[in-house]
């Protein structure tokens, strides 16, 4: 039979766009970097969802703005409860009607998981790229996720044996911050031995439970150790005077703009920090870290019962042993912090034993490139599920 008779594979996304969805700001990075590296793949790909001001400038087809989505969390939820069910009613219409290739999902799974339901329905495959940590809470979702997932993209080490556990396909794709900070060697690591990185945040509520408190700690510290040199990392969405508000004025402190926060925490001997991306941005950057949270009693209480977690910090998570100490709730105090801080301060071997261990954080996390790893999967995926369909579809050769 001529090769005519036989017409070239589809391509892996004929048929619709790709709907790339990140509807936190936070994640409007990561999913701007995953469309710059499925076009590598393709450079003819489309791209339909919702994304911030990077993603739109990458050319995605907004059907609604990740600032606007993320502002809706903020405020009060029964308020704009007719908002919300417009936007999922519009999501909806627009899936039916483009049918995408596929779906790519980053993070927010209270948001996500509805979204990725309805693709489901169609019979549109949908792709989980950085997953929820149902590892540490709510790990009945586990159950959505095995129904309603084509893939998981996980960030951390440990969660692909997590999903292998519970039957999800998964895959460790790298974490992003290893590719936007890189891997700074030993011989690189040369901290002011004086310097201390101050990270209170980008929320504003915990910005007023935890800033105070380590101002203190830092009035602390400069009564013990005159020398001392603070640096405050301002996060965008916060004002400089935000931050100064709730600084002592006796105690000097230079306020880093966000671009500049990764060369100036690791010139630091030592970070206060708040939990979250932080705490693994200061572990990767090769800096201690002292790791404060601190919720309503409430929350707390609920937070108990409901998380299953040895440590709150993403380095000791992925370490599975305490590398930053963590001081939570009634031990969040500037005292504490500021005896810990000393502590290391006096004690150069310390540090440098814990900067060593932070090496090892490093290696588990690999030196992959999250979002090209991830469009390789998801690219690689959509052709052989496609191809399969060609080739039932193509007559047999006889």
């Amino acid at each position: 039979m001529s090769r005519e008779a036989f017409p070239e594979a589809p391509s892996a996304t004929a048929g619709g766009p790709i709907w790339i969805s990140a509807v936190e700001t936070s994640a409007d990075l990561h999913g701007a970097d995953l469309m710059r590296s499925l076009r590598n793949h393709d450079p003819h790909l489309t791209f339909l969802g919702i994304g911030g001001e990077l993603m739109r400038s990458e050319g995605l087809e907004s059907v609604a703005r990740a600032e606007d989505i993320s502002a809706m969390g903020i405020s009060e939820v029964l308020g704009l409860l007719p908002r919300i069910l417009a936007l999922f009613r519009r999501i909806r219409r627009t899936l039916r009607q483009r049918r995408p290739s596929c779906l790519v999902l980053l993070d927010a799974p209270d948001f996500h998981f509805r979204v990725a339901k309805m693709a489901s329905k169609l019979g549109i495959p949908v792709y989980y790229y950085i997953s929820p940590q149902v590892w540490a809470w709510r790990k009945g979702r586990v159950n959505f996720i095995r129904k309603h997932i084509r893939r998981m993209l996980c960030i951390l080490p440990f969660e692909q044996s997590f999903y292998a556990e519970h039957n999800v396909r998964a895959d460790f794709v790298g974490h992003p911050l290893v590719h936007y900070i890189g891997i700074p060697s030993p011989e690189e690591q040369h901290p002011y031995p004086r310097r201390i990185a101050v990270l209170p945040g980008s929320r504003k509520m915990e910005i007023r439970k935890l800033l105070p408190q380590f101002a203190e700690a830092a009035r602390i510290l400069q009564q013990r150790i005159p020398d001392l040199d603070f640096h405050l990392i301002r996060a965008p969405s916060v004002e400089n005077e935000e931050l100064t508000a709730l600084w002592p004025q006796e105690v000097q402190v230079s306020i880093c703009p966000f671009p500049e926060r990764y060369e100036r925490i690791r010139s630091c001997a030592l970070a206060l920090t708040t939990s979250g991306t932080a705490s693994l941005e200061c572990a990767l950057l090769g800096t201690p870290a002292i790791v404060a949270y601190k919720l309503s009693g409430l929350s707390y209480a609920v937070a108990k019962l409901a998380v299953d977690v040895t440590w709150i910090s993403l380095p000791n998570l992925i370490l599975q042993r305490e590398v930053f100490p963590e001081f939570l709730q009634s031990q969040a105090r500037a005292e504490l912090f500021a005896e810990q801080a000393a502590s290391w301060l006096q004690n150069p071997v310390q540090l440098q034993r814990i900067r060593d261990e932070l090496q090892t954080l490093r290696e588990e996390l690999g030196q992959k490139h999250a979002a090209e790893e991830s469009a390789r999967i998801i690219y690689r995926d959509l052709q052989s599920s496609r191809g399969e369909c060609w080739e039932k579809t193509t007559p047999a050769e006889g």
